[in-house]
């Protein structure tokens, strides 16, 4: 495979490929399904989207990641987010005082109480799953300065442990929640806490999840190569004895796999996410069905491995490969959470455009945005399939096509 490691800017470094590959830039921009300006646009020194990037790469043989060079990035405008995020910012990474003491505040009038923290701690991930994200945001940073306060005041023993596991598993919201916001820095750090807790009280699944859920952020950052070889490393060390394993531990290894997959894909490694994916299935055809409520507030099964099955095969250009594997879902086998769930009914509304049924992804889009309105927002996978839906329109957009790309902010 071609290294180019010796050109430092992305676009001379595609201008000097494409010409030892004997392409015009008409030709690529043909055989990567964009156009010819994208292309011009790159190679003059601009940047692009990541999923462009792998676009090309599929056409050259390269990684997505070939692409990616160090450097500053550009000026950019301070975010609102910033301001908006600033208590959760002082729960998480709260400033330290001049004897080394983090300045957590006070909480729960210093009264210790286990059992409430635990109702507090389920009662937000139940809302989180429930795609209540506007109702728990002022919510996570009064939870994990109560966690952090009942870690405090606990030594080891089953109370420190419950207290680490609480802490973990509200870091391990907060996390979520800050990936989906785009706040992905922060959710690293709320994440590798939670892991850091999780190994403390040798629970294995639960550093598992933090692990999983850290290869979502990183993947949202363009940091493929890494989340795989986190994954299946970390997938490695815990592979569990099929025929003795439980639930906690099929989902655990399970799920690294599945974000392996997920990043080897958006890399152009398609056979290897393939191959995760066929491992993963084993475990989920060991469970049979999908289960829920499992550490770190996850549900593994046989819909969740084919849930990326459809995101491989979309991320890999393969809408009719998508659409099969959708159908190919059995619902005898339960739902995952709905973040998950609909999740893969995004990449069924892109394949149905890809296909050239954009009226269907318009209802796709409008029945999320009927159940999931404040989760769906967020999306920006779901801001492109409606654009792609603008864009393969024949005729003026329908009522309904305008009202998904209003409620999106696509013009």
């Amino acid at each position: 495979m071609y290294d180019g490691s010796t050109l430092e800017e992305p676009g001379a470094r595609l201008r000097d490929l494409r010409r030892r590959r004997g392409l015009t830039q008409e030709a690529l921009a043909e055989a990567a399904g964009l156009s010819v300006q994208c292309i011009k646009k790159i190679e003059g020194g601009g940047s692009a989207r990541m999923e462009t990037y792998r676009q090309i790469a599929k056409v050259l043989g390269v990684t997505t990641v070939w692409f990616v060079a160090p450097g500053p990035p550009p000026p950019v405008a301070e975010s609102g987010t910033t301001t908006l995020l600033a208590d959760m910012r002082a729960a998480i990474t709260p400033a330290i005082g001049i004897h080394g003491t983090p300045l957590y505040g006070t909480a729960d009038g210093d009264e210790v109480n286990l059992p409430r923290l635990r109702d507090a701690v389920d009662a937000v991930a139940l809302a989180y799953h429930a795609d209540r994200y506007d109702g728990i945001a002022p919510l996570l940073p009064s939870l994990i300065r109560s966690a952090q306060f009942h870690v405090s005041r606990l030594d080891d023993g089953n109370d420190g442990s419950e207290a680490l596991r609480l802490r973990a598993d509200a870091f391990s919201v907060a996390g979520r929640w800050l990936i989906q916001v785009g706040a992905h820095d922060l959710a690293l750090t709320a994440l590798q806490q939670s892991l850091r807790d999780a190994l403390r009280i040798d629970n294995v699944p639960l550093a598992a999840a933090a692990i999983a859920l850290q290869g979502w952020a990183m993947i949202r950052q363009g940091r493929f190569g890494e989340v795989e070889q986190l994954c299946v490393n970390a997938a490695q060390e815990i592979e569990p004895r099929m025929s003795q394993a439980s639930a906690e531990e099929l989902a655990a290894w399970g799920w690294l796999l599945i974000r392996a997959a997920g990043a080897a894909a958006r890399n152009n490694r398609t056979p290897d996410a393939e191959e995760y994916l066929s491992l993963a299935q084993t475990a989920a055809a060991r469970l049979g069905v999908e289960h829920m409520n499992l550490s770190g507030y996850r549900a593994f099964g046989p819909v969740s491995v084919g849930l990326m099955r459809v995101e491989v095969a979309m991320v890999s250009g393969e809408p009719g490969q998508a659409l099969a594997a959708m159908d190919d879902i059995d619902p005898a086998a339960g739902r995952p959470h709905s973040s998950t769930w609909n999740r893969g009914q995004i990449e069924r509304a892109r394949a149905l455009v890809d296909v050239g049924d954009a009226d269907q992804a318009t209802e796709v889009l409008q029945g999320l945005k009927a159940k999931s309105p404040e989760w769906l927002r967020y999306q920006q996978r779901a801001r492109d399939v409606a654009e792609r839906i603008l864009q393969a329109r024949t005729r003026v957009p329908s009522a309904q096509q305008r009202e998904i790309a209003d409620f999106l902010g696509v013009g």
